[in-house]
């Protein structure tokens, strides 16, 4: 027996070479090329409506003025609240200023009440309230005149003045009406007196009917309706 395993065994392999390991090893891929960059240039800003920057750029209200605001409508009404209210159009006492305006007693007295010459003034110290405290008497000197008053027996006005005349009478000329709201003129705007009932009611149906008795209800019914509505 020879003992080398015998004739029919197949060769070994030949080893492997370095150009065989070369040749099966895969080649590495190739390395990313980096993208180029590109620097950034400034960014536009993005255009504001002319609303916004008008609210952005407008003066702001300080601090201090905030409570002024709150408080300017309440002083607007305290304000208005001390005012004299206007006089409406249709009231006795403008009547009674067109009246005197437009009827010739300004021409005399004067468009304010001052008087000229020997003719007396209707304001000032010696005004026509003074003159004649009690409005009855007063209605009667304008209705009468101081001809008129010479005739009923008097020769001095209420306050004791005496009558020297020139005053003439507009019972023929104005209303019971008229002759009542040019008196409240006088009396309100030259004498400085507001209309007050009870003053006006003073002897007021007795005066009226001793000397204008063929109109005294006319007279008395104005009355009446100013108690029930004052004239402002």
């Amino acid at each position: 027996m020879s003992g080398d395993g015998g004739g029919d065994a197949a060769p070994a392999a030949a080893p492997a070479t370095t150009e065989d390991t070369a040749a099966s090893t895969p080649a590495p891929a190739a390395a990313a090329t980096p993208a180029e960059v590109v620097p950034a240039g400034p960014v536009e800003p993005e255009p504001v409506a002319p609303y916004v920057e008008a609210a952005l750029t407008r003066k702001k209200i300080p601090y201090w003025a905030v409570p002024v605001l709150f408080f300017l409508p309440l002083w607007a009404i305290v304000y208005a609240l001390t005012l004299d209210p206007p006089t409406p159009k249709n009231s006795p006492l403008t009547a009674g200023a067109e009246i005197y305006a437009g009827k010739g007693c300004a021409g005399c007295h004067g468009a304010s009440g001052g008087g000229s010459g020997n003719i007396p003034a209707l304001n000032g110290d010696e005004n026509v309230a003074k003159v004649w405290p009690t409005p009855a008497q007063q209605v009667a000197w304008i209705a009468l005149g101081s001809a008129g008053w010479l005739e009923a027996g008097n020769t001095a006005m209420e306050n004791g003045k005496p009558v020297n005349g020139g005053m003439p009478g507009w019972a023929a000329s104005l209303t019971p009406l008229e002759i009542m709201e040019v008196t409240l003129h006088e009396r309100v705007d030259y004498g400085q007196e507001p209309f007050d009932a009870a003053t006006w009611e003073k002897d007021f149906k007795e005066t009226i009917e001793k000397y204008l008795p063929d109109q005294a209800a006319e007279y008395e019914a104005v009355l009446e309706e100013w108690k029930a509505q004052p004239p402002a």
